[in-house]
């Protein structure tokens, strides 16, 4: 049995030996995706990596974009990670850092630092260090850097379960400073008797300001498709349901709370038992508005096994190429780079069953992507716990 000291120098080992494997794996990333000829078939090449890890496209093009990198500038950085020297996550650090530099000289002295650097630093001190590095070596670059930066500004949302999404924005430091102020302050003015905590009242004031909802006006009316069995809207069960792109699962009460506004819209989904939509077909080469409308409900996103792309912002997709007739059975949702793959033979699509899409590989390789079924009345749900 291994002392204290040997355990830990076990599980410093190990770590060594997880990054050293990362490093090798980001190598055969790209020496995959350069085999290739051709834009096309390295696109190809990079949706064939996302199947096969079960990673996102963009994922895959970040971790190659990254090694491509590291390898042709940073020679120091890559090499103390193949040799477990630096951990994944302060490689991630180092190249962040990097990429906001504006003249090579400066990546080479980084290089040349950065590896000291990470030494008995955690990741959050290393990328304070590197902040601290790059505001000092290029001060005269920085407002090329926040022009850069502010280009990508962008609002995100993050589903965190129980009916609730973390938002989150990127904007100029000081323009979120200054919001955080005003909404600290209007917090602050509410009413004495107001019971909710500081956090919670300036979530609220965000919610209501955004949505204009004031002196109890509804406010701005948001689409939101919710699929959810009957008997939870009648009160009989209380079967969640489900957003339509199934980023997020909605209790019952809620549903019931949003169908009681008078101006909400219903349809009625018929499916088998398990929450599986029948089929429904209609004569003619584009899918009209009901039938995507129903492949929405079905599918929710990009039947490519590892987008996440809603259905709504994708094409609809004939699995047999028109004449082949336009119906549930042989139409789907597809983002527009996956389908170009396949218009272009660079990848194999089949429907056997309505819902199931199974993708073959140029390698062979294949990957079936399987609906998941609409919420019925029949889950089964664990009894509720006393109260």
């Amino acid at each position: 049995m291994l002392d204290d000291h040997q355990m830990i120098d076990q599980i410093v080992i190990r770590r060594e030996a997880m990054a050293s494997l990362d490093a090798a794996e980001a190598a055969d990333l790209v020496d995959y995706v350069d085999r290739a000829r051709g834009p096309r078939r390295a696109d190809a090449a990079v949706h064939e990596l996302s199947l096969a890890l079960t990673q996102p496209v963009p994922t895959i093009e970040r971790r190659i974009a990254q090694a491509r990198r590291l390898r042709s500038t940073m020679p120091t950085v890559w090499q103390a990670w193949q040799d477990g020297r630096l951990s994944t996550s302060a490689v991630g650090e180092i190249d962040r850092a990097a990429r906001r530099l504006t003249h090579p000289t400066s990546r080479v002295d980084l290089d040349g630092q950065a590896v000291d650097a990470a030494s008995g630093r955690t990741p959050g001190q290393l990328s304070r260090w590197l902040d601290r590095w790059v505001e000092r070596t290029e001060a005269h670059a920085a407002r090329a850097r926040h022009e850069t930066a502010r280009a990508d500004r962008a609002v995100r949302l993050r589903p965190l379960g129980d009916a609730m999404t973390r938002l989150t924005v990127d904007i100029p430091a000081t323009e979120a400073a200054a919001i955080a102020q005003r909404l600290t302050a209007a917090a602050h003015a509410l009413a004495s008797d107001d019971a909710r905590t500081l956090d919670q009242a300036r979530a609220d004031i965000v919610c209501d300001v955004l949505l204009d909802r004031r002196d109890g006006a509804l406010g701005y009316r948001a689409v939101i498709g919710i699929t959810v069995p009957l008997s939870s809207l009648l009160g009989f069960s209380d079967a969640p349901g489900e957003l339509t792109d199934r980023s997020a699962t909605i209790p019952a009460f809620i549903v019931r709370e949003a169908v009681a506004d008078e101006h909400s819209l219903l349809y009625r989904l018929v499916t088998d038992d398990i929450g599986n939509l029948l089929t429904v077909q209609w004569l003619g080469r584009f899918a009209p508005a009901r039938l995507r409308q129903v492949l929405a409900f079905r599918d929710g996103t990009s039947v490519f096994p590892t987008s996440s792309v809603p259905a709504a912002h994708c094409d609809s997709d004939h699995t047999d190429p028109w004449p082949a007739p336009t119906h549930a059975a042989n139409t789907g949702p597809l983002n527009r780079r996956a389908h170009r793959l396949k218009t272009e033979g660079l990848i194999d699509l089949r429907q056997p069953t309505p819902g199931v899409f199974a993708w073959t590989t140029h390698t062979g390789h294949r990957y079936t992507r399987r609906p998941e079924p609409v919420p019925i009345a029949d889950w089964d749900l664990p009894p509720p716990h006393p109260a």
